[in-house]
Order: structure tokens, then C-alpha cells, then sequence
């Protein structure tokens, strides 16, 4: 039976699907180019960038001239909303090695840079954040950062942003950022100093920097996009307020860069010299050049789309790859709902006005810095996607929610999640026999049309 159909593997929360598109339909798996071989040493590679950073003392000496028994040290790590391969892999290698450069165990400590987001069960720190063993030796160790609580201003930004930030970051002698470099829809370039923020930044900075994103004619500035940090204001600020971090605290940045779930690029230093390195090297990593633009973008968010929310991220990236008017198919199980009550709070209130209508009153209503909740720049990307595309989604969420709120059509489950795929392009190609389909099964790659 796979013989009649194409090997296009893809992901539908843990579940691989695949063999779903008829062989002979134009379709094409659009997937990086190239060799990038894993690490395959990565204890040797990571001692080696922690032992001769990049424009950074070495970890070494940072924590000599830095800590004093008592003090703590801090690791940052992203969390169960993010991949976190890097932390799994790392964190089992690191941690001996600060300990073997003079940190007492009791001062180590891990805060999880939850942004806003819900903080994250015990069981999704263990497999989805730490991993087991890491888990069971500091599960003492680990704290949740929440933006509303816990947060200390520590100054405002040239850009007018009042700089607050998790005070048991701001108590400890070092921080150790352990980050792995993406593409952002509006931030740009991911990682790095978006571990700080909004990683652990209270939530009237996030309010104010984000905002910085919008204008009432475009939506988002046409700066604010995936891969850009060049005039982009909400990246540029983040960056400065991590400058400001740095006048008075250690910082120490490991930065991953994977590809296909391995680490391919590992390096350390300091944060802002990881930023910019990582925007580099992450161009022949993620950016595919196709001739025109799909009539039909199949993609998924895997494991990483627990809630609408998140699985925007897919939708955003297959709308650089769909043609105007074309189709976008998401596969996001969605099992914990929206995600964000601002999201959704929002797309409410703008569900019976048309898209040109409901875009323009949600950057004048919702996007300013006095107006602006966490989410609310996620109705911003939708409704100007759906201004020139549909969206249809196998998921697990309320179907009439989806529709009647976010304008997106739920697609049933009949059988299993492959044979109602089978369906969707049977019916999809009966009635377009000559449409050009694209599948996506990783929505960190940047399509980038010719035509």
C-alpha cells in the first residue's frame, strides 16, 4: 500500500506520519540541503569553547573571579515550550566541570526562563527541560521564573523600556545561559539574549519591548521579521537590556545550533557576540530557495504543538512558502487548547468584524505599550495570514472554537491521522490536479520564494 504514496515523514505531536501523498502529485519535501554532521565528541567540543570562549574569559576563570562559596550560580535553561535537546545533551557534561572549577553543589541552582509562559510541570522538567539525571540529583535546585512575581528593575533602555528582571538572577554571582539559536517571526534571531528577554524579565518589560513590533499600516514593521536584526526594534532592545545585565553581572552564554535534532554548531561566550554569530551561521541551516510559492504548505509544530499558541509558529512559516490565496494544512495536536488567555481574548473580540476590520482594530486597541498583554501579537500574524490564505488544522482542539474564533478549519480525524491525510489530499487534488504541494516537517526553515 506505501507503494502508491510518497515518503514524506511528518509529525503529528509524538507520531510519525507518512506515506500520505499519492506518487505522481507535484509535490516536494522541502528539507535543508547539505552536510552538516553532528558533533559527534561533544564533551571534548564543549570543553573546548568553555575553555577558550569567544570574546570572553574562560568559564574557568569566570567562576574564580566571580564566585565565593555561598554565592550561587545560576543556569538558565529554556522551557517544556522549546526542544531543549541541547540542555539534555549538555547539562549531564557541564555541570562536573563547574564543579570541578570550584562551585559547590548546594549553590548551583537552575532557573527555567518560563517567560510568561505556565510554569512547567515536574514531569515536564524531567523529560522535556533536564532530563532524568540531572532532574534527580537538583530537582531541589530548579526554579520556575514567573513575570509577575520575583522581578526587580534594574534600570530602562534607551527605547523607554523599564528593564525588570528575576532577582534570583540578579542575587547570583554568574549566570550561565544555556540557549539554542532559531529564527524568530518578529524578533529575528532567537536564543541568546532572548533567554534573558523574555525569558526572565517581568512582564511590564515584555509589555513595553514587544509593541515595538507593530504599525497600524503593516501589522508588524517590515524589520521584524524571521532572520532580520538589522533596525529591528524589539531585538536591538532586548540586546541593550542585556548590555545592561552585563555592567553589573557575569554573564556566560553556550549557544546550540541543531539541525535534524543534532547538535551541529556549539560555541560559548559572551551573549551578545552568541547572538551575532549564531545569525551567521544559522542562514545555510535555515533558509530553502524554492521557484514560486505552493498552492498547498502541509507543516507541523511535532511535539512542540501543545496549544495554538505555539503552533503559530508553523502557520507563520508556511506562510512564507504558500502563494497568495493558497492553503495552509497545520498538524498541531493542540491538546492543552489556545495557551494564551490575551490570544485569545482578542481574536473574540474581533470575530465578527472582516480581516482588514479586525487587524486594524487589534494593532490600534491592543498593541500599544499601554494597551499591549503577552498574545496579543499572535492575532496579528493570524489575521494578516488569513488575509491572504486559508488555514486548515488536524488537531484535537474544540473545532468550533477554532472556527468561529480564529477562523481556522478544524479538519476531523477519521480513522487514523494518515488516512485522514490520505483523504484531505485526494479530495484537495481532485479538485486541483496541477497544484503544487510543499511539506515541512521542521517550521524553523525559512522558504523563501523566487517568484
Amino acid at each position: 500500500m506505501t507503494n502508491e504514496f510518497m515518503d514524506t515523514p511528518i509529525d503529528y505531536g509524538e507520531l510519525e506520519i507518512n506515506y500520505f501523498i499519492p506518487k505522481g502529485a507535484n509535490a516536494k519535501y522541502l528539507e535543508i540541503a547539505g552536510d552538516f554532521p553532528e558533533i559527534k565528541d561533544i564533551e571534548k567540543k564543549l570543553t573546548e569553547v568553555v575553555e577558550n570562549p569567544t570574546d570572553s574569559l574562560p568559564l574557568k576563570e569566570l567562576i574564580k573571579q566571580n564566585y565565593s562559596k555561598g554565592k550561587s550560580v545560576i543556569i538558565l535553561t529554556d522551557d517544556n515550550t522549546r526542544p531543549n535537546i541541547h540542555t539534555r545533551i549538555l547539562l549531564p557534561i557541564l555541570f562536573p566541570k563547574i564543579l570541578e572549577y570550584g562551585v559547590q553543589p548546594e549553590d548551583l541552582h537552575i532557573l527555567i526562563a518560563s517567560g510568561t509562559h505556565r510554569p512547567p510541570t515536574d514531569e515536564e522538567i524531567e523529560k522535556k527541560v533536564l532530563g532524568s539525571e540531572i532532574w534527580a540529583k537538583y530537582k531541589k535546585h530548579v526554579v520556575s521564573h514567573n513575570c509577575d512575581e520575583g522581578v526587580k528593575q534594574i534600570g530602562i533602555s534607551s527605547r523607554g523600556t523599564p528593564i525588570y528582571l528575576n532577582e534570583l538572577a540578579l542575587k547570583s554571582c554568574l549566570i550561565i545561559a544555556m540557549t539554542d539559536s532559531e529564527y524568530h517571526y518578529f524578533a529575528g534571531v532567537a536564543g541568546t539574549v532572548k533567554q534573558f528577554f523574555p525569558g526572565i524579565a517581568g512582564r511590564k518589560t515584555i509589555s513595553i519591548n514587544h509593541p515595538k513590533a507593530f504599525t497600524l499600516e503593516t501589522g508588524f514593521r517590515p524589520e521584524c521579521r524571521l532572520g532580520n536584526t538589522e533596525g529591528n526594534p524589539v531585538i536591538q532592545d532586548m540586546k541593550e537590556m542585556v548590555e545592561t545585565v552585563q555592567k553589573t553581572k557575569a554573564v556566560f552564554c553556550v549557544d546550540a545550533i541543531l539541525h535534524n535534532k543534532k547538535i551541529v554548531e556549539l560555541h560559548a561566550g559572551d551573549i551578545i557576540s552568541m547572538h551575532k554569530l549564531a545569525k551567521n551561521l544559522l542562514n545555510p541551516l535555515r533558509i530553502i530557495e524554492v521557484d514560486r510559492g505552493a498552492d498547498l504548505v502541509i507543516i507541523t509544530t511535532g511535539d512542540l504543538g501543545l496549544n495554538l499558541y505555539q503552533a503559530g509558529k508553523g502557520v507563520h512559516a508556511a506562510w512564507n512558502a504558500v502563494k497568495k490565496g493558497g492553503k495552509i494544512l497545520l498538524l498541531a495536536r493542540a491538546e492543552d487548547g489556545v495557551g494564551n488567555q490575551a490570544y485569545h481574548d482578542t481574536m473574540l473580540a474581533v470575530k465578527d468584524k472582516n480581516l482588514d476590520e479586525a487587524l486594524e482594530w487589534v494593532v490600534a486597541n491592543k498593541c500599544s505599550e499601554e494597551t499591549f498583554k503577552i498574545g496579543n501579537q499572535k492575532p496579528v500574524d493570524l489575521l494578516r495570514i488569513l488575509k491572504e490564505n486559508q488555514i486548515d488544522m488536524i488537531t484535537e482542539m474544540n473545532h468550533k472554537e477554532l472556527k468561529d474564533t480564529f477562523r481556522i478549519n478544524g479538519i476531523e480525524i477519521k480513522g487514523s491521522v494518515q488516512e485522514t491525510l490520505r483523504n484531505y489530499l485526494s479530495d484537495f487534488l481532485k479538485n486541483n490536479p496541477n497544484a503544487l504541494i510543499y511539506i515541512m516537517s521542521d517550521a524553523g526553515i525559512y522558504v523563501i520564494p523566487k517568484t
